[in-house]
């Protein structure tokens, strides 16, 4: 026999801690004051009924401290939930720099994952309606105990919505704009996810399970760290090398050619910087300004440049655009491609012509 699940769910990530201190903190409060006006409400009630009294009712002018009272102590309780819930609202959305990313994909009805290595997960759906390619990648979010992840969500079709509710946090996934979210798992095991927001006939196979392990687990399961070794190109199959490979083949590098004859900005070192826009201001080069700047080119144009950049809405997939910010953020110094480079043969192709070869 199944045993009950528990009245709270079990607390597994540093801002699930922080959620659950607040909520309570609100609900005692809440459940407090509600209880003391049904007490005072049931008290008049049975002191100030009908035949209790006798004679006409007194006049009654008002105390200024009582209403000085019921007015400056309940805003000051409000403001202690306000100033509390922005503190954890802003933890809860600004990621630590040095968090690992993975990208999540919303599918009916499957959710589907890649590493920056080119590890891919789906997770939930039915397999009946999935590839092969697909039945094969099905599994759980595997993530590293006391380290913290960042996740990019976006959807291919409809509204959907990540929830965790052993990380107490829950995030829509809407189509055409990224969302984020980041965990920091603080306890080993499986713990499950769920879409929270209704999506149509199958819904509910658009579950499964993020398994948290130890650090060295994860490192092995998710095997190699992205790079080839002795170069500073990212590794077949990486998200990072598709994304190289879209950037030569769409051209970019025509522009974001680094050198004097640039016609466009130099990427290298470009993610996470402050740039400045024409016009005044600046925005942060984070994945969501490069993901816009990709679809709107002309809508934040950096300073000194042209708006000559065309459009690639309707261009590139919601997977091709995680791999040309994961390419981005890959540039370092001197490493921007050749304008004139052509991609490498895949690890392991042959590069010399055979001779009974044509």
């Amino acid at each position: 026999m199944n045993s009950l699940p528990p009245l709270i769910p079990v607390a597994a990530s540093t801002m699930a801690y922080q959620f659950e201190y607040l909520f309570w903190y609100i609900t005692i409060v809440t459940t407090v004051a509600g209880l003391g006006v049904y007490a005072a409400l049931l008290y008049f009630c049975v002191a100030c009924r009908r035949g209790n009294t006798t004679g006409s009712t007194p006049r009654i002018l008002g105390s200024t401290r009582l209403e000085l009272a019921w007015t400056i102590i309940p805003t000051i309780i409000f403001f202690t939930f306000f100033g509390w819930g922005a503190v954890v609202y802003t933890k809860a959305v600004h990621p630590p720099q040095d968090a690992m990313e993975v990208f999540v994909i919303g599918k009916q009805w499957m959710w589907k994952a890649q590493y920056p290595n080119g590890q891919r997960v789906i997770i939930g759906g039915n397999p009946r309606n999935m590839t092969e390619a697909e039945r094969n990648s099905i599994g759980k979010l595997v993530l590293p105990v006391n380290r913290p992840v960042r996740i990019t969500l976006v959807s291919e079709d409809v509204i959907h919505d990540f929830g965790v509710p052993a990380f107490r946090m829950k995030m829509d996934v809407l189509p055409g704009r990224y969302t984020t979210a980041w965990y920091h798992p603080t306890k080993t095991g499986d713990f499950h996810i769920f879409c929270d927001q209704y999506c149509g006939t199958w819904h509910s196979l658009m579950v499964g399970k993020i398994a948290v392990v130890g650090e060295q687990e994860f490192d092995e399961w998710l095997g190699g760290n992205g790079v080839q070794q002795g170069t500073e190109n990212p590794v077949d199959g990486s998200i990072a090398h598709k994304g190289r490979e879209l950037f030569l083949k769409l051209q970019c590098i025509k522009c974001h050619s680094a050198d004097a004859k640039a016609a466009a900005p130099v990427l290298e070192g470009l993610f996470n910087t402050r740039v400045p826009l024409k016009g005044g201001g600046g925005e942060f080069a984070d994945a969501e300004y490069i993901k816009q700047s990709i679809l709107k080119p002309r809508l934040k144009v950096v300073q000194g440049w042209e708006p000559i950049m065309p459009s690639y809405e309707g261009q590139v997939t919601p997977e091709d655009l995680d791999a040309l910010v994961a390419y981005i953020r890959s540039i370092k110094r001197g490493t921007t491609p050749n304008t004139t480079e052509r991609m490498n043969p895949p690890v392991g192709a042959p590069t010399v012509r055979s001779e009974k070869q044509p």
